[in-house]
């Protein structure tokens, strides 16, 4: 019988060369590495993927924050606290304003970071004495009228503007304080308006129209900038020169 020949001395170093420890270590890592990135390709294939609304929210919850330096009025819109609890009596008023302004007569302006207890808050609380100075001299001249109105708008205002500093944002109490300054301010400006008129508008001193401009020009920047700081600044102009023109203009009256 015919033997099979015997293996060539090549053919053994090759199969000796197949079986080397070191050899036999890299197959394991290569099969190791081929097993984990089948394991990661698997993974990243069941992920869900993300809709165009999802990437449309969370791109939005990085955009800035919206300014905050604005009106109580265009911020949260139309009041929702004026009730019988809130207003009393003066209700039907005060719903009235609010139909009338479509909500805006009753918004005011967020004094933050100011407070009562800020030197900007206290400075500001302090332009209302002008008020008392200029009533407290008319009626010493004789027109205690007009004199209490002044001093009475003078301290109504000081309660509003100190609960506008100390309540903040959106309070049925600093709308409540808010309605009767109207009605205690508007008393004073139209007792002026008519010394004005009952003088002759081209008899009123120059002095006094030009107040009067100033002050109105003030108060119309308060609802420009009508937050904070800016508000403050203006509206203490606003104290100082309507009491200021309330004077000249009883001043005036008290002359003729």
């Amino acid at each position: 019988p015919k033997t099979s020949p015997s293996p060539s001395l090549s053919s053994l170093t090759v199969s000796k060369r197949r079986i080397t420890p070191s050899h036999h270590l890299r197959l394991r890592c290569r099969h190791f590495v081929d097993s984990s990135r089948c394991h990661n390709h698997r993974s990243s294939s069941q992920l869900p993927l993300q809709t165009n609304d999802e990437s449309e929210t969370s791109s939005s919850d990085t955009k800035a924050p919206s300014n905050t330096n604005q009106s109580s009025f265009v911020k949260y819109g139309r009041p929702q606290d004026i009730t019988s609890e809130s207003f009393g009596p003066l209700l039907p008023i005060a719903e009235a304003l609010d139909e009338a302004t479509g909500g805006w007569g009753l918004s005011y302006a967020d004094l933050h970071p100011a407070t009562p207890r800020t030197t900007v808050g206290r400075v500001f609380l302090a332009t209302n004495f002008f008020y008392a100075a200029a009533g407290l001299w008319l009626g010493i001249q004789g027109d205690w009228f007009y004199g209490g109105l002044t001093e009475l708008a003078g301290i109504v205002s000081f309660a509003y503007h100190y609960t506008q500093l100390e309540f903040g944002k959106n309070r049925s109490e600093v709308r409540l304080a808010l309605l009767i300054d109207y009605f205690c301010a508007g008393s004073a400006l139209l007792t002026g308006g008519v010394y004005m008129v009952q003088a002759g508008i081209t008899s009123v001193p120059i002095e006094s129209l030009v107040s009067a401009g100033v002050a109105v020009v003030c108060l119309s920047l308060c609802w420009v900038w009508e937050f904070g700081y800016p508000y403050i600044f203006w509206h203490s102009l606003w104290h100082i020169s309507s009491a200021y023109t309330g004077y000249l203009v009883g001043q005036d009256h008290l002359s003729r």
